[in-house]
């Protein structure tokens, strides 16, 4: 199931790749996504967030014609967390480890395809048990009884096992 909150931008110069590719996440579940067309509406969205967006979809052509390379800009930029950046030609998402998942970036040599989007989409919205789920202090999850509810009625949200 699609994390429906993810913040997503799409970076293309080319208005039916911006058009298509925000058709893909929609009918995967993603409805938080914004097109920019020209690398300084990227950047003026980058610079002026009050959130990181959670993923930037970019053609890295966008940007070599203002003279930026992507890539770097992403990379460190800590206003985008992860980066699916293709070219303007069949491509294949490579593996990525879990242990290395805290800021996945990668370039592909054309515009994502449906496979190439579902693939890294899997790769950055992955399912989280409870139990993996870090503190944000970085300490592991206490042990013992689960927490409950006292004076709750039964519904959806206090659902007991």
């Amino acid at each position: 199931m699609p994390n429906k909150s993810l913040r997503i931008l799409i970076a293309d110069e080319h208005p039916m790749q911006l058009l298509q590719m925000e058709k893909l996440l929609n009918g995967m579940g993603y409805y938080r996504v914004a097109p920019v067309h020209t690398f300084e509406d990227l950047q003026h969205l980058v610079q002026n967030a009050l959130l990181p967006f959670d993923l930037l979809i970019g053609n890295t052509d966008l940007a070599s014609h203002a003279g930026v390379d992507l890539e770097r800009f992403c990379r460190v930029n800590t206003q985008v967390r992860h980066a699916l950046l293709y070219e303007s030609q069949h491509l294949k998402v490579p593996s990525v480890p879990a242990a290395q998942r805290q800021a996945v970036s990668i370039s592909l040599p054309k515009v994502p395809d449906d496979e190439a989007l579902h693939a890294f989409m899997a790769i950055i919205d992955g399912p989280r048990l409870v139990g993996q789920v870090a503190n944000p202090s970085g300490q592991p999850a206490p042990h013992g009884h689960p927490r409950r509810w006292m004076n709750q009625g039964h519904s959806l949200f206090s659902r007991q096992p």
